[in-house]
């Protein structure tokens, strides 16, 4: 079995994210209950509500420290305030093709209906 090292995960994330665009979405894996498999497609479960809109995010940040390489979406915030769903994970994909990149937990469930923003701060993934 082969082993990506630090060097290589860095290497291999740096050239995936450099200035490639993204779109962060929100969704409920509950529901969907996404597979490695899946496509963008497979989210049916993306809040309701006119004022919801991905958030396009430029160039995500790429960082190792101590062995560990993350990629970071920065801060993004969310207008909910028309949206009565529920969500805990968020996906980013490809800004152009659309392609589902990555998925990941949000440190808790939010109940939209009860929230008009939703602001979150740690969005991304890493590399051990």
């Amino acid at each position: 079995m082969a082993f990506l090292h630090d060097e290589g995960e860095l290497l291999v994330l740096d050239n995936a994210f450099n200035g490639r665009d993204v779109e962060v979405g929100l969704f409920d894996d509950t529901v969907d209950a996404i597979a490695e498999g899946d496509s963008y497609a497979a989210i049916s479960t993306e809040p309701d509500g006119a004022d919801y809109a991905v958030q396009s995010v430029t160039g995500p940040t790429v960082t190792q420290d101590a062995g560990t390489t993350s990629v970071e979406m920065g801060a993004l915030s969310y207008n909910v305030s028309d949206a009565t769903t529920s969500v805990n994970y968020v996906y980013v994909r490809d800004a152009t093709s659309g392609d589902l990149i990555f998925t990941n937990a949000l440190d808790q469930s939010y109940d939209l209906g009860s929230i008009d923003t939703l602001d979150l701060s740690n969005v991304g993934m890493e590399l051990d």
